[in-house]
């Protein structure tokens, strides 16, 4: 009799473990991997890139919700949208409603600004600088085919604008992926500007090209990282809506004094894809 009472209560001591487990776990979308982890600090900065853009719903709710968990547990500082429509963008205007998790500050296109900066201090010391760009209207103009007038406007804009970044980390965030012109079979000009905009941002030190809509082949280069967010009206194609769902998602940053890590993250909740970049000079330190 003993025994069995004794056998009963390790029962019960372990079954009450597997809940607290369970309990302490359930809702987190993801864990980081182990060899990530063991680079991961108390100091480290964590936020969230997502694209703007309708959503049904039902869709709308569940990412929104994931995002919620994820900046909850990973304690996000703040939210980058890649949206055209900048402050107006619905989905931005109902995550910050819906959520008080996500109510965060949220760093888009301001209205009427080619490009804008954010700077923002880091936990362990330095600073991050967001750019964001109008690469829409300067799409536009690289399809044209011809250089003109706006299309050095934009360009010197942008030179001006990264030449005032000094942030240790340095991310430009545009709409579009000027970058992948430089690899197709367009006209010369169109891929003359596309690699001058890369190279202006290769010069002036951008670690990460953040696009909603496509990357170069390859996605990188020694200096300079470009990274798709997932962005459901991209894949509204002859697909079916689960595929579409899937395909939506956000992005988890992490970075570090001396790393930084994209997470892409999709509407289950899974990590489809981890892109590392190395601060150059600092990977021994």
């Amino acid at each position: 009799m003993k025994q069995s009472s004794w056998g009963c209560t390790i029962f019960i001591q372990l079954s009450l473990c597997l809940i607290i487990y369970v309990s302490l776990h359930s809702g987190h979308p993801f864990f980081f991997s182990s060899d990530d982890g063991d680079n991961a600090t108390p100091l480290d900065l964590h936020f969230i890139s997502v694209a703007g853009g309708f959503r049904p719903l039902n869709h709308q709710t569940r990412l929104l919700r994931l995002m919620e968990k994820v900046a909850e547990t990973y304690k996000a500082k703040f939210v980058v949208s890649s949206s055209e429509q900048g402050e107006e963008d619905s989905f931005l205007q109902n995550a910050t409603r819906l959520s008080s998790s996500l109510k965060l500050p949220w760093y888009t296109r301001k209205k009427g600004s080619g490009y804008f900066r954010e700077h923002i201090k880091m936990p362990f010391g330095g600073s991050l600088d967001v750019v964001f760009v109008d690469t829409g209207s300067l799409k536009q103009e690289v399809l044209g085919g011809a250089v003109n007038a706006y299309m050095i406007s934009q360009l010197k804009g942008l030179t001006r604008i990264l030449k005032a970044v000094d942030g240790d980390w340095r991310i430009v965030v545009g709409s579009d992926p000027l970058l992948a012109y430089t690899l197709t079979k367009e006209p010369e000009e169109p891929k003359r500007v596309a690699r001058t905009f890369h190279q202006i941002m290769t010069k002036y030190g951008v670690n990460l090209y953040i696009s909603e809509k496509g990357c170069t082949r390859g996605g990188s280069n020694e200096s300079l990282t470009c990274i798709t967010v997932p962005n459901q009206q991209e894949n509204q194609g002859p697909t079916n809506n689960s595929k579409r769902e899937r395909e939506d998602g956000f992005l988890l940053h992490r970075v570090s004094f001396s790393e930084f890590v994209t997470y892409t993250i999709n509407s289950s909740g899974e990590v489809i894809d981890t892109k590392l970049v190395k601060q150059k000079g600092k990977e021994t330190i």
